[in-house]
């Protein structure tokens, strides 16, 4: 492949949360230097962050307001001088490709006024190109950036050619099955919130295709790596980010494949590396993978269940029945890790009864997890929820053609609103509160991270074995 000689600059836009680099930083950095290519990256979120200080965690959390209202997002790019970084940024390195990585609804306004402030500074100069789920399901994802030369969703690996010159615009192919690794190389922890956690992410996609979910949507098939070697790419970066204390796997599902999840556990066996990440719960799931866990280095792991009601479970499509996801998070508490739950109220077919079920199941198993983390469905574009709005009687209340998520969708006969939702949410966060937890998503909430890794230190010091030193 022929390889421009100018770099490439990856640009990560507000808003998002201040508490590490975005993972699509580092795979896209990765994936450029596999490939022989100059890559720069440049993360507008953190030094957006930086400059708006005290107001950030209002803005980044905030979905129905500020996302949503160009004018106020144009008043805080204008105040935090990240267009004028972008600008230095593309000046002193003459970038053959500015590209906008995971631009989502809470970036899309952000990202179309940086990309009108290069054309008005460089013109026809500087190619442009925005990646992000926000595309996904669109049928005319370029009319969303009308300035832009590659618009696309769906994995970095995709656009390969695009970026590289070596295909027409529009004109891109599959390069999923190359082998690379993220790289973190040139990134400031200390500029961000959590500089003691790394967001790493090994494998993509996930093989279950939960109706809801944006993953199995915007990856058309799953990439999953062998764990051989991972355990020294891992202790490199610690040792180069001295301020990191765990790693946070953002894949999935890091048991989809039982075999190669039998394999992650050997490779990090004693490694003193210690982590967190999402599994699905699996029949196999005993006591004795929990003590594998620990011994790994397992600070805890997320569950999503979703519903307390194996109904509303298989209109998700989740794997594996209620008896099964009690079983694994009875038998990983008993082996003594840390156990935290996602809970989705209010999706497309719950019932009243359905709902009293979850509120029934988070009774049952209060004693055995550590943290709910619970929220309102909401609809994405490109989800089989999505595209079967109309077959299950869901209006979806706002523009199909340009949005990315849908808060106020309602069902046509009256059954399920914003309203319902949002009531059944406050009645769930209240009986949580009633049985000694708290929803993770509160504003004045512990980070889940934080309670993770006391609870790992309580461990230790009661002088349960462990092989990882603090």
């Amino acid at each position: 492949m022929t390889l421009d000689k100018a770099p490439i600059l990856g640009v990560f836009p507000p808003f998002w949360r201040d508490e590490g680099p975005h993972f699509v930083l580092s795979h896209f950095q990765g994936l450029m230097k596999s490939l022989g290519a100059d890559v720069r990256i440049l993360d507008l979120n953190i030094e957006a962050s930086l400059a708006l200080k005290e107001r950030w965690g209002d803005l980044s959390r905030n979905c129905d307001n500020i996302w949503n209202e160009p004018q106020d997002v144009a008043g805080c790019i204008e105040k935090s001088g990240i267009a004028n970084l972008l600008a230095k940024a593309i000046a002193a390195h003459q970038p053959s490709w500015v590209v906008f990585l995971s631009v989502n609804a809470a970036r899309n306004h952000a990202t179309r006024l940086l990309i009108r402030e290069v054309r008005a500074r460089f013109h026809e100069k500087i190619r442009i190109a925005v990646n992000g789920p926000l595309c996904l399901g669109q049928k005319d994802a370029a009319a969303i950036f009308p300035e832009a030369d590659l618009v696309w969703s769906g994995a970095l690996e995709s656009a390969i050619p695009g970026l590289m010159g070596q295909c027409d615009k529009g004109t891109l192919h599959d390069f999923s099955e190359r082998e690379y690794f993220p790289d973190y190389s040139g990134m400031d922890m200390s500029k961000y919130s959590k500089p003691e956690q790394l967001i790493y992410t090994w494998n993509f996609g996930c093989r279950f295709r939960c109706r809801f979910c944006l993953q199995g949507a915007q990856y058309a098939q799953e990439f999953r790596r062998s764990p051989l070697g991972l355990s020294g790419r891992l202790q490199k970066l610690l040792t180069d980010f001295p301020t990191v204390k765990y790693i946070r796997f953002y894949d999935g599902s890091l048991n989809a494949d039982k075999n190669l999840f039998h394999d992650f556990l050997n490779e990090l066996d004693g490694k003193n590396i210690l982590w967190g990440g999402h599994l699905t719960p699996m029949p196999y799931l005993d006591r004795s993978i929990g003590e594998r866990l620990l011994s790994a280095g397992c600070l805890g792991v997320n569950i999503g269940v979703e519903s307390g009601s194996d109904s509303v479970r298989k209109l998700m499509g989740k794997p594996n029945s209620l008896d099964v996801v009690e079983f694994c998070i009875r038998e990983l508490h008993a082996a003594g890790v840390y156990v935290s739950i996602n809970l989705m109220v209010g999706y497309p077919g719950e019932t009243e009864n359905d709902f009293n079920e979850t509120l029934r199941f988070t009774s049952r198993m209060a004693e055995f997890v550590s943290c709910i983390v619970a929220n309102k469905t909401g609809i994405y574009a490109g989800t089989p929820l999505f595209v079967d709005a109309g077959k299950l009687g869901i209006n979806l209340n706002g523009d199909v053609r340009h949005e990315f998520l849908f808060n106020y969708w309602e069902l046509a006969d009256g059954s399920n609103t914003q309203t319902i939702r949002q009531e059944r949410l406050l009645r769930i966060e209240s009986h949580i509160e009633s049985l000694g937890l708290k929803n993770a998503r509160s504003p004045d909430a512990e980070d889940e991270g934080t309670r993770a890794l006391k609870h790992w230190r309580i461990r230790n010091r009661k002088g349960v074995p462990s092989t990882c030193a603090e």
